[in-house]
């Protein structure tokens, strides 16, 4: 795998590594899909094309010249719009964004699963050996109604500062949607903006049938659509990382996740030891994972090492991250707790 995807993962752990279009994926279709506009269902399951064809529009009536009787009675007060619950959708080839399956905003519940802070937004570093070269950020802002299920909405950017812009700008976005009940993936977004490379990709996932759906969209509008099945608890690159911290992190004991990207994979993360670590946000006292690396290509190329520091505490915030490259490390180190 290319560098550049190394260094892509180390700037968000976050997202998965971007890759060319392999031999195996459907050929691109040439037309460029258009943003449809979010769709209020009933709490059924119906597919995406049916709920948009049968979605009410306001039919104008001709007007009507007032009676002086009817103009002497003071008008009607227009009754309160019907208020009509965010359902759930079939997850098919017809979706054409995730946001088809964000409803609105919600509080936290005691039925939820809790994560370790919420909200919350980390802020790091990062660098290339001695070389400063940007800041990520990795947080959890709020819940929303994603597909009629409450969801922690996960976020992660990458940015080069403008040293580094000179010669290769970077600008990511990565999104994941994780069940607050569950906390098992709904779908994942990113959006790749790394020099002349563009990628935009999404990929959500039907618990219930046991399948996702996959698109992939290029500079010039072409994409692909893949289909597939999933295991029962899925979890996608980013929400992998707030799983791993709601689990206990005890030395020498080894984490399964099962991963889609959209190949499913199983990620094993070894807890290796404890040790105290100073950051620019200070010293915390951490404990050190390991992401193995079970199938060549996924991370980095056999021999490459990631690991991650979370703070040895109940929180288990991301400290740090290093990843070995072809010269040297890419490190992220923690600045800011927001």
């Amino acid at each position: 795998m290319r560098s550049r995807s190394v260094i892509l993962l180390a700037m968000c752990l976050l997202a998965a590594c971007s890759v060319r279009r392999r031999a195996t994926d459907p050929l691109p279709v040439t037309a460029a899909p258009t943003e449809a506009a979010p769709v209020l269902v009933d709490q059924s399951t119906v597919p995406v094309s049916v709920a948009l064809s049968s979605a009410p529009e306001a039919v104008a009536e001709p007007a009507r010249a007032a009676s002086p009787a009817a103009a002497a009675k003071p008008a009607p007060s227009a009754p309160a719009p019907k208020t009509r619950a965010w359902g759930r959708v079939a997850i098919t080839t017809s979706i054409v964004s995730p946001s088809q399956l964000i409803g609105p905003e919600l509080p936290y519940s005691a039925d939820y699963r809790p994560l370790p802070v919420f909200p919350e937004k980390l802020v790091f570093d990062m660098s290339w050996g001695l070389l400063s070269v940007g800041e990520a950020t990795l947080g959890v802002d709020k819940i929303v109604m994603f597909n009629g299920r409450p969801a922690y909405h996960l976020v992660s950017e990458a940015r080069s500062n403008a040293f580094c812009d000179t010669f290769y700008v970077v600008r990511d976005l990565n999104e994941s949607w994780l069940d607050a009940r569950t906390l098992t993936s709904l779908g994942y977004s990113k959006k790749i903006r790394e020099g002349k490379f563009f990628r935009d990709e999404w990929v959500l996932y039907d618990r219930d049938a046991g399948t996702f759906v996959n698109r992939r969209v290029n500079r010039d509008g072409t994409f692909n659509v893949r289909v597939g099945t999933i295991p029962a608890q899925v979890q996608d690159i980013l929400s992998s990382i707030f799983f791993v911290r709601a689990q206990p992190l005890e030395s020498g004991t080894e984490l399964k996740v099962h991963v889609n990207t959209p190949d499913n994979w199983p990620l094993s993360i070894k807890v290796t030891k404890r040790e105290s670590l100073k950051v620019p946000a200070g010293r915390f006292e951490s404990v050190v994972v390991e992401p193995m690396m079970i199938r060549e290509g996924i991370f980095v190329q056999k021999g490459k090492r990631l690991r991650l520091w979370f703070s040895d505490d109940p929180q288990k915030r991301m400290l740090m991250f290093k990843a070995e490259v072809f010269f040297g490390n890419v490190t992220a180190a923690l600045r800011e707790m927001l």
